[in-house]
């Protein structure tokens, strides 16, 4: 699994403000503080509650979302985050988001890869 910490711009409806974002391949959504959250953006429970299990083994219930920006390198990428005030970091940007974006950590450089990445992610449909 593979983490790079960057300090970046993050937006939403209600402000801005720099946040420290890990990227973390082994989170499999991406995950905010609510403080920062509430800082930045609205709000708003999920219809059912998830569970996720942080790394210590605990198991979490998850039932609010925010949607953010994240401006990485001038590349703006919208991102729906899950509240979750246990972080270490002020927010997680999960391996889903990652892949729709065609984010990849690179592990000699200790840093992002942005080689192919998108701007408009995949959707798969059945003609």
């Amino acid at each position: 699994m593979g983490m790079v910490k960057k300090r970046l711009h993050v937006r939403g409806d209600r402000g801005e403000r720099v946040v420290d974002v890990l990227f973390d391949t082994g989170a499999t959504r991406s995950l905010i503080k609510r403080e920062v959250a509430a800082s930045v953006s609205s709000t708003r429970k999920i219809i059912a509650p998830t569970y996720a299990t942080l790394a210590d083994g605990r198991r979490v219930t998850l039932e609010t979302v925010c949607e953010v920006l994240v401006d990485i390198d001038d590349r703006e990428v919208w991102v729906e985050a899950f509240l979750l005030d246990e972080l270490t970091v002020e927010m997680i940007f999960g391996v889903l988001d990652m892949e729709a974006y065609m984010i990849k950590i690179d592990p000699a450089r200790k840093d992002l890869d942005l080689s192919e990445f998108r701007t408009d992610f995949l959707a798969l449909t059945t003609i």
